[in-house]
């Protein structure tokens, strides 16, 4: 009973930012992506990938991209990235899950007190050096 009462205040801290990734998701519906429910270990997202999710993380403002996660959504350019890049995606939900809607204020935050320090916005990250722990691409970190 008390797991089930964490599991759902996780999912209701986090619920804002999901929302929004359900709105960009809802965007590309008219595209027809591919949607499933996956978990990783205990750990479970919306993830959908293909259509226009495919364009759209290639030409993202802040630089190309396989995946992007907000909240408890994934969105991949396409299964083979998606695969490629979930597990370290599925850490970012876990990050949503204990920060809740402070994420991206931290997120960038952290990535600010990087640059100041002369190390790199993205990849000095403490949220992407944690992400960065999982999955295959790990092995290609610099």
């Amino acid at each position: 009973m008390l797991k089930r009462l964490l599991k759902l205040l996780k999912w209701l801290w986090a619920l804002p930012i999901t929302v929004f990734g359900l709105l960009v998701l809802l965007l590309a519906v008219p595209s027809r992506p591919k949607v499933a429910w996956l978990r990783i270990g205990s750990t479970g997202a919306l993830c959908a990938w293909g259509g226009w999710l495919d364009v759209w993380l290639q030409r993202h403002p802040l630089g190309s991209m396989y995946a992007a996660t907000f909240g408890h959504v994934v969105l991949a350019r396409d299964l083979k990235k998606m695969c490629y890049c979930g597990a370290h995606e599925y850490e970012h939900v876990r990050q949503t899950e204990r920060w809740g809607i402070f994420l991206p204020l931290a997120y960038v935050c952290n990535g600010v007190w990087q640059v100041l320090h002369g190390r790199r916005f993205y990849r000095d990250n403490a949220f992407e050096v944690a992400a960065y722990c999982f999955g295959p691409e790990r092995f290609e970190r610099r």
